[in-house]
């Protein structure tokens, strides 16, 4: 029973509920809603506040939505207690339990089992008592895991699906185990497959599948990248391939030896696309992966900086052989899913550059004005409080961003492949703002002069001799101050054509 001195503690838990696996299969809806029931119980037996984080997918899903945010809100102190049915049902993982358990040490939080024990992990004999029952979680999980993967490598012997949702084209017979085609569906993965062997690429494939009303087995619109696995996929030849992974997901599992995956030829009868037309698709995209490092090498001057401000497209640069070889920067061009064009107009390279070179001898003025005022100590311009405000901002703007994108998955606004691509990014961009801010806060007076001093040099050097310099060495000494120019000219517009340009310090 619980401990009446723990108990005054508690004002607010943190419900959590997931269901199991064992080597019987998965647990049924009806266990689930008994251990909800019995935690509501509980809680409300004791008048506590509580808020439910119950995982749709099972236990053996490594990316839980749920899970993340409650560790998130724990950290915010919004809780006084977790309370869950045992440890494993939070986290039975060897890696993940013990950071679970120093966040609670860490955070003064309490863990509350539904035999209503309550575990104070400041006292020694409960964190011992807990970390044992981790212990005994952790074996009894691999020894589960290791019976899914024997019984998955079993069933992949036999020809039997068992690599979960089955590929667009398919559909999952239960009762058989097996899979089947989908006829409606099946006529889009021969055209993709068509198409590519006629030379087309993959992303005007996603475009004329996403405009002929295919979508993908979530409902998403095609892009080049699901168009280029499907072609990748031997399921459509009918083979499974099974064991290829070392790991629980596509996103985190390493690729195995090829001589330890399961290889069934002829699994699937009838296929979708006979081998002949397999191999023939899957020489063209090698054809089209060779080609594309000697286009990268065509280097110009302003490759890969200028952005188009509509939709984010880089937009590339051209020799106009018509026009006595006169370089031009491309209108943007770019189709979205649907094959509907950007707007964005081009301009003259030389025209550009300009710009360009106008706007780093004013960044020049402005980097100079700065430094007077630090080396006179004038209060009335203070650059670092302006920059930190601004980096706090975009902190703000990006944390706001990854709790909406949270929220997306848990509506399923999103499919989850989207949610990390997304998420992975903008961690990526906190991560870096946040050593940005650390480094500002960090930076003297005195490193800031010095910090600009040798921003000037390395200005009047490039204003001193960019006409001098070869198109790849011109390309990178702009890559080294500049981070990209956004262009804003639309198609039709009558506002004037707009530069901003986004500066690395």
């Amino acid at each position: 029973m619980f401990n009446l001195d723990l108990k005054e503690r508690i004002k607010r838990v943190a419900i959590y509920l997931r269901k199991s696996r064992d080597n019987e299969g998965e647990e049924s809806d009806e266990t689930l809603a008994k251990h909800r029931n019995r935690l509501l119980d509980i809680a409300k037996k004791n008048n506590w506040e509580y808020e439910i984080f119950q995982e749709v997918e099972s236990s053996m899903d490594s990316n839980r939505p749920e899970y993340q945010k409650m560790i998130h809100q724990l950290k915010e102190s919004f809780f006084d207690a977790v309370l869950s049915v045992n440890l494993a049902r939070v986290t039975r993982d060897d890696a993940e339990t013990p950071r679970f358990m120093r966040l609670l040490r860490e955070e003064d939080i309490l863990f509350v089992t539904d035999s209503e024990r309550i575990f104070d992990l400041e006292i020694q004999e409960d964190w011992q008592a807990l970390k044992f029952t981790g212990f005994v979680n952790n074996w009894e999980y691999e020894n589960i895991r290791a019976q899914l993967r024997k019984g998955k490598i079993d069933s992949a012997k036999m020809g039997r699906w068992s690599n979960g949702s089955p590929p667009f084209g398919y559909i999952y017979n239960r009762l058989e185990r097996q899979i089947e085609i989908d006829k409606e569906k099946a006529e889009g993965v021969k055209l993709a497959f068509q198409m590519v062997i006629d030379g087309i690429g993959v992303d005007i494939i996603a475009i004329h599948l996403n405009q002929l009303g295919f979508r993908t087995n979530r409902g998403n619109l095609f892009q080049g990248n699901s168009i280029q696995r499907m072609i990748r996929s031997e399921i459509y030849k009918g083979w499974i391939i099974s064991n290829r992974l070392k790991g629980r997901n596509t996103y985190e599992g390493k690729i195995r030896p090829k001589e330890q995956w399961i290889i069934i030829k002829d699994a699937v009868k009838p296929c979708i696309i006979d081998e002949t037309t397999w191999n023939l698709a899957n020489e063209k995209l090698d054809q089209r992966k060779r080609l594309s490092p000697r286009a990268k090498q065509r280097r110009h001057g302003l490759s890969s900086i200028i952005k188009c401000a509509l939709c984010g497209r880089t937009h590339s640069v051209t020799i106009r052989k018509d026009r006595n070889n006169r370089k031009e920067i491309k209108p943007c061009n770019k189709k979205n899913q649907l094959g509907e064009r950007c707007y964005n107009r081009g301009i003259n390279y030389n025209t550009m550059m300009e710009l360009i070179i106008d706007s780093i001898g004013t960044k020049r003025k402005q980097i100079i004005t700065e430094l007077e005022n630090l080396k006179e100590e004038r209060p009335a311009i203070d650059t670092k409080s302006k920059k930190i405000n601004i980096i706090e901002e975009r902190i703000k703007k990006v944390k706001r961003t990854l709790e909406i994108l949270q929220i997306q998955l848990e509506e399923e606004l999103i499919d989850l492949e989207n949610f990390k691509e997304r998420k992975k990014k903008r961690t990526i961009e906190l991560d870096n703002l946040q050593k940005e801010l650390k480094k500002l806060q960090d930076t003297t007076a005195q490193d800031e002069i010095e910090s600009k001093e040798t921003l000037i040099k390395r200005l009047d050097f490039f204003l001193n001799n960019w006409q001098q310099l070869e198109d790849f060495k011109l390309n990178e000494s702009l890559m080294s101050i500049i981070s990209k120019v956004i262009w804003h000219y639309p198609k039709g517009s009558k506002e004037a054509p707009k530069l901003t340009i986004e500066w690395l310090e």
